[in-house]
């Protein structure tokens, strides 16, 4: 079985990350699997494990001839074609049609988690051999209104690496991690309120991409209206998470929509308590253990509640042995490789 797995760019953000833990699980049980990269060399691209072939078509345009031609030459002869994200469909089911690549079969990855879709990609979805979503309610949404036939719709949701060395954590109260690219739905601006009304002692740290430049403005704006540039910070360019943790006491997750969320699952493997709203299939899997870890609403009290009491805990063992638990029950790097497979074989058959 040859797969090759089609994306943008490896910038740091959740749907990347899935990538390279795909192409280097797959890799590491025996697949012939390359990365083909639309456009140039990024962030995580040093986390593709050194077996793995990395293609950048180095596009100009979505209508760069010469990148066309080099993407039908890498994909004519493999038998599985994964891309990631429906912008990044759009291209290549344009470049299939076009110059006429027929042999492989077609597995799309749904990330985010948007119910409107344009005719265009409606019109794609009925031509792809795998619809695979991260959160069950895209599976049914797809199935439902007849984009995807329920055979060839499948349920993947995320997982992480756990870290490799056991995070030695210093026992602060009051240090605050938030993990989330710079866009609307990250909701920033709940989490510096949340600072405002904290203690003074607390503080917070953003780490994410910029993905909105008006929006990063306007959080930025927001951080020096509210005279808090000494208590939060925002940091970029960290590909490893697990390597600044130990800094923390406690992980905010403000989101109001998401699938995974991916990066719970890291809070959950690091042993980071983290306070999150009611948001994604990652979510659904915590709250039935560890509800205090999870919030129906966006009301400053109550986050405010919860956080201190948390904090209060101070590391206590059994509550993150639970954490650790969870995260080794459900988000394993086997479950993920025989759900993969599963899939591969079924779109084969």
């Amino acid at each position: 079985m040859k797969v090759a797995i089609l994306n943008d760019q490896l910038n740091p953000g959740g749907a990347e990350k899935v990538l390279v833990y795909m192409a280097n699980l797959l890799h590491k049980n025996n697949i012939d699997v390359s990365v083909i990269l639309f456009l140039k060399e990024r962030a995580l691209d040093n986390q593709i494990s050194k077996g793995i072939n990395i293609h950048y078509l180095h596009r100009s345009s979505r209508f760069d001839f010469k990148a066309w031609k080099k993407l039908k030459e890498l994909t004519k002869d493999v038998d599985i074609v994964h891309v990631h994200s429906r912008y990044n469909l759009r291209f290549y089911m344009l470049v299939k049609f076009v110059l006429g690549i027929s042999k492989p079969k077609i597995v799309f990855h749904e990330h985010v988690p948007s119910f409107k879709i344009d005719s265009f990609t409606t019109f794609l979805y009925k031509r792809i051999d795998a619809y695979v979503a991260v959160q069950d309610a895209m599976r049914k949404w797809a199935v439902e209104k007849g984009f995807v036939k329920n055979d060839k719709a499948f349920y993947l949701p995320n997982t992480v690496y756990p870290p490799k060395q056991t995070i030695t954590y210093q026992n602060k109260i009051g240090k605050l991690i938030m993990v989330a690219n710079f866009r609307p739905p990250k909701n920033h601006f709940f989490a510096i309120e949340l600072i405002k009304n904290l203690p003074e002692n607390y503080t917070l740290d953003f780490y994410g991409m910029i993905d909105d430049k008006n929006y990063f403005d306007e959080v930025v704006n927001s951080i020096n209206k509210n005279n808090l540039n000494d208590r939060i910070k925002i940091i970029q360019g960290v590909t490893d998470l697990y390597s600044v943790m130990s800094n923390y006491s406690l992980a905010i997750h403000t989101a109001n929509a998401e699938t995974g969320p991916l990066v719970l699952i890291e809070y959950l493997y690091a042993e980071l308590p983290f306070v999150s709203y009611n948001t994604g299939d990652v979510v659904e899997v915590v709250k039935p253990f560890l509800p205090e870890l999870v919030i129906n609403e966006f009301d400053v009290n109550t986050w405010l509640k919860q956080i201190l009491l948390i904090e209060q805990k101070n590391r206590d063992e059994k509550f993150l042995a639970k954490m650790k638990t969870l995260a080794n029950n459900h988000f394993s790097e086997q479950a993920y490789f025989d759900k993969l497979k599963f899939i591969y074989h079924k779109v084969l058959e």
